[in-house]
């Protein structure tokens, strides 16, 4: 399946269905209260006339041209503050295009209109924003560019960890018979020993499992399973030797330092 380029994917699929509305001659204040509970960062203002879409309001704009200069805003309309006219694009364009268009007329949010609708009264069915859209290519350059790792992984050590995982689960259940044999004679510290050993190949094998995929190996990869596994089967099977150890009480910190001089 051939990945599309972010920049070449439609803005349809990144568009923000939310968006409100208000009459042009609505007051900063009402706009205000109308953006609050929606969780929105735009307006499309409304002809009082007509009904039709005659700007664009942000909260930048709110902030900028109102706040900031200390207005009052039950006094000052959004008509007044509003960028005109609208500029949109149609839903089939794509992400570059758009950002293409937000760098020249130096805007951030951009309505975007039903494609499917041909007639002389745009449908405007959600807006984009430039950062979200700059987060989006962000997002895809990252998987794209580790993309290349996960096939490598994929392809050349997810076998290694299935078939490793086979032989310490096998080895593992292979441990059981010593370990319910030395139970029955009363051998309890060796069975421990042994118990261990086999919990611990047990987990190992159902990690290696979960993390591998099962497919033919190629001769690099077989000696790698070889060595890995007699480097792990010789690790737990070292277990029981460790815990019955009788020496463990006799060894300091400084035993090793003594033996060298």
């Amino acid at each position: 399946m051939l990945m599309v380029e972010p920049l070449e994917r439609p803005l349809s699929s990144y568009i923000h269905t939310q968006f409100v509305t208000a009459d042009e001659n609505s007051s900063v204040a009402e706009a205000v209260k109308i953006l609050q509970p929606k969780n929105v960062e735009i307006i499309l203002v409304t002809s009082s006339s007509n009904g039709k879409y005659v700007g664009i309001v942000t909260d930048s704009d709110i902030l900028e041209k109102v706040v900031m200069k200390g207005e009052d805003s039950d006094l000052i309309t959004i008509k007044s503050i509003m960028t005109s006219p609208i500029i949109t694009l149609p839903s089939s364009s794509t992400v570059k295009e758009a950002i293409k268009l937000m760098r020249a007329r130096k805007i951030k949010h951009l309505p975007v209109t039903d494609s499917t609708i041909n007639n002389d009264e745009e449908k405007i069915i959600g807006t984009v924003t430039q950062q979200y859209l700059a987060e989006v290519i962000r997002i895809a350059v990252i998987e794209r560019t580790f993309r290349s790792y996960r096939k490598i992984i994929r392809e050349h050590y997810k076998p290694i960890f299935a078939n490793v995982a086979i032989i310490m689960q096998f080895t593992g259940l292979l441990m059981i018979i010593p370990a319910l044999l030395g139970t029955l004679w009363g051998e309890w510290q060796s069975s421990i020993g042994i118990y261990l050993a086999f919990v611990g190949m047990s987990l190992t094998g159902y990690i290696m499992n979960t993390l591998g995929e099962k497919s033919p190996l190629n001769l690099k990869q077989s000696s790698i399973v070889v060595v890995l596994s007699f480097v792990l089967l010789s690790l737990f099977g070292s277990l029981p030797y460790m815990y019955i150890n009788p020496f463990w009480g006799e060894l300091t910190p400084f035993l090793f330092l003594q033996v060298l001089s």
